[in-house]
């Protein structure tokens, strides 16, 4: 009997209500041993942070608990090779984001998974903005006066960002390209040296995640000019979207979901994806979580995986065209 596909398994996943979950019968999932979270990151960051807070907010819906394992490398590679090799069982799941799914497969020259069909789609959980920001001295305060500047100049805006091939990188790309300026990048090893390259003015403007600039903000030591997500932040309530900055339909964030390897069962999909739903919408883990720029938002399977589908050529393409590649 041939195997089902992902999107049949999807459907069938997404037929069954994302009620309130109820614990397995008889020592099968999710009762049989501790649940894998797979973060592709170092402790601390963005990503992690999102894991660990799901995590805790899901115990009560996983009797063994749910670890959270950082396996760093490769942008985030190494953790999605590890889940696509992993059992299709539900023990062993993978905080995904745009990078694994749309930017790695075209900056990295060799990876050993495919991200279309590599994963089972289980629930997006959130996502968090960047700001575009430029030193004192540039004579900016708006995203359109940023851009007359940096089109009256005579070579290329340097700016910095966490690491080449980012979001972040390919987000100030995007922007470069729609108001007609020019760019080069200078990527750093995180958002840290990057931002202490602009507060020793080796660098005068770049493309950097909330919230660890929020207080550089306040004390007039970086500007931002524009916040790439879809709405303002309240950690920076005066910071204007690429929107209302004049790029109408311009949405840029660092997004994460929770996926499982290829063939992972519906009803494994269901109660995973229900046990989130009831999780973020805990005042406790949204307030958690948004105390440090990060929004929740959840989506079940099938659109999560059909937001996944648009992401991969939205972030691809961004990646082509900037024509960064790592060997």
């Amino acid at each position: 009997m041939p195997v089902p596909c992902r999107r049949a398994l999807l459907r069938a996943a997404a037929l069954l209500p994302l009620a309130k979950p109820a614990l397995a019968q008889g020592g099968s999932f999710p009762s049989a041993r501790p649940v894998r979270l797979v973060v592709g990151s170092a402790p601390g960051g963005a990503a992690d942070i999102m894991g660990r807070v799901l995590a805790e907010g899901l115990s009560a819906a996983f009797p063994r608990g749910i670890t959270v394992e950082n396996r760093t490398g490769a942008g985030g590679n190494l953790a999605a090779e590890a889940v696509a090799r992993a059992a299709p069982d539900g023990y062993t799941l993978l905080l995904i984001d745009n990078a694994m799914i749309g930017i790695n497969p075209v900056m990295f020259r060799q990876i050993s998974f495919d991200p279309a069909n590599d994963f089972t789609p289980i629930a997006h959980v959130g996502d968090f903005p960047f700001l575009f920001v430029v030193e004192p001295s540039v004579p900016a305060t708006t995203l359109n006066e940023f851009a007359a500047w940096a089109r009256a100049q005579r070579d290329p805006v340097l700016f910095a960002s966490p690491n080449p091939g980012s979001p972040h990188h390919l987000g100030m790309e995007m922007v470069a390209q729609r108001m007609g300026f020019r760019v080069s990048h200078v990527g750093f090893r995180g958002g840290a040296p990057a931002v202490a390259a602009l507060l020793g003015g080796q660098m005068r403007v770049g493309s950097i995640g909330l919230p660890p600039i929020v207080a550089l903000l306040r004390e007039g030591r970086l500007r931002a000019v524009a916040i790439s997500g879809p709405e303002r932040s309240p950690l920076a309530p005066d910071v204007p979207t690429l929107a209302e900055g004049g790029l109408a339909g311009l949405s840029l964030t660092v997004w994460f979901g929770i996926a499982g390897p290829r063939g992972l069962p519906p009803d494994v999909v269901r109660l995973t994806a229900a046990a989130l739903q009831e999780a973020m919408a805990r005042p406790d883990v949204a307030q958690r979580l948004s105390a440090q720029g990060l929004t929740p938002r959840f989506m079940p399977p099938e659109t999560f995986d059909a937001f996944m589908a648009a992401e991969r050529t939205r972030w691809g393409d961004a990646a082509r065209a900037a024509n960064v590649t790592v060997d």
